[in-house]
């Protein structure tokens, strides 16, 4: 397993009796049953209530679409606030007064925040959850 470590693999352990307590301890990620031993249970990092490794696959995926639809919300947010602040610098050094008041800053800002609320009901392409995004 250190040497897997050690030439940069992320490593993955999957044991449930006393005998697999260093090595679920040592992995990168150390994964146990619910009716394992409670030794391998306190040294593990996750606990499947379920036998199957089909749940730790689908937690997998669906953090992976997590990941990229927080990336669109922080993309988009990003986006929003830099035309505003662009925006606002060049307006005032043109215009003798300011172009927005803070109150209408805020306001364009939480009528865009509204406009993200569909995010999370967003469909991710499949090429986004094959791969870990980095």
């Amino acid at each position: 397993m250190r040497a897997l470590q050690a030439s940069g693999a992320i490593v993955g352990y999957l044991g449930d009796g006393i005998n697999d307590a260093p090595a679920l301890k040592l992995a990168d990620i150390g994964l146990s049953v619910a009716g394992a031993a409670s030794v391998a249970q306190a040294s593990a990092d996750m606990i499947m209530l379920d036998n199957d490794l089909g749940v730790v696959a689908d937690g997998v995926e669906e953090g992976r679409r997590t990941f990229a639809n927080i990336l669109k919300y922080v993309r988009m947010g990003a986006s929003s606030n830099f035309g505003n602040m662009l925006s606002m610098a060049a307006g005032s050094l043109i215009l003798p007064f300011l172009p927005m008041l803070p109150t209408q800053i805020l306001l364009n800002n939480l009528l865009y925040d509204v406009s993200e609320i569909g995010i999370p009901f967003d469909g991710v392409r499949p090429e986004a959850v094959a791969r870990p995004q980095v």
